[in-house]
């Protein structure tokens, strides 16, 4: 009898802890999808597939158009929605500058583009990366568009800043990213850019507070941005974009 109580109770006791954790999970997972919507199949998507799928869709792709490239920041960005000529979208979550170079042929030099907006670096950081390397990463993708490419209009984008301090803290996403190696690289872009003659865009100003984080009001996760905070980027963009 005493025998049977406890296994009984053991058995009510793993039930709690089972459903207490399947609450849990739900729980989190309705927290990301109220966040990210569905971008998060996006971000959960393996990186190689969506390497073929681009090389696949760039076969009978419209060639010579402006082609955005970068990572998750490119690629949940509505760029065809925010700008008022054609362009492709190239981003791909989690992407490094070395993963962008290697997937650089199919991905971006196939589609022949005339414009190029480039944003990448963070996920660099992310992985202990050193700004100097990260922007001579930059500067050999933009040497493989002028050798490939030469009259191509090459736009870099600063990298963004980031906010550690969003609530709740298990959506937070900046993880080993931090501002001041967001600001060391992007003081190694400008002159990078003027020495190989592409165009260098200051967005991170226009998305940062006093203390040079990312805005809360403009991030889900103190990494990516919301809606607002992409309403700021295409304003900047639009001025080096869309100028007569």
């Amino acid at each position: 009898m005493n025998s049977g109580f406890k296994t009984e109770k053991r058995n009510l006791v793993a039930f709690f802890i089972a459903t207490s954790v399947i609450l849990l999970v739900s729980s989190m997972f309705l927290g990301y999808y109220a966040a990210y919507g569905d971008i998060l199949f996006s971000i959960l998507q393996n990186k190689k597939t969506k390497i073929e799928m681009y090389n696949e869709m760039n076969v009978t792709a419209t060639k010579g158009i402006t082609v955005f490239y970068g990572d998750s920041l490119t690629e949940f960005y509505d760029t065809s929605s925010a700008f008022p000529f054609p362009s492709h979208n190239r981003g791909i979550s989690g992407d490094t500058t070395q993963g962008m170079i290697e997937r650089i042929e199919g991905n971006l030099l196939s589609l022949k583009p005339s414009r190029v907006v480039f944003l990448g670096g963070t996920n660099d950081l992310n992985r202990g990366v050193m700004p100097e390397q990260i922007a001579e990463n930059i500067g050999i993708i933009v040497e493989k568009i002028r050798a490939d490419l030469p009259d191509c209009e090459i736009f870099v984008q600063s990298l963004y800043p980031v906010n550690p301090y969003t609530s709740p803290v298990y959506l937070n996403s900046v993880a080993d990213r931090k501002n001041e190696d967001i600001q060391k690289v992007n003081a190694l872009l400008a002159p990078l850019c003027d020495s190989l003659g592409c165009t260098y865009i200051d967005v991170h100003d226009a998305l940062a507070d006093e203390k040079g984080n990312l805005r809360k009001d403009l991030t889900m996760d103190g990494l990516h941005v919301n809606e607002s905070g992409y309403a700021i980027v295409t304003k900047t963009l639009w001025e080096y974009l869309c100028r007569q």
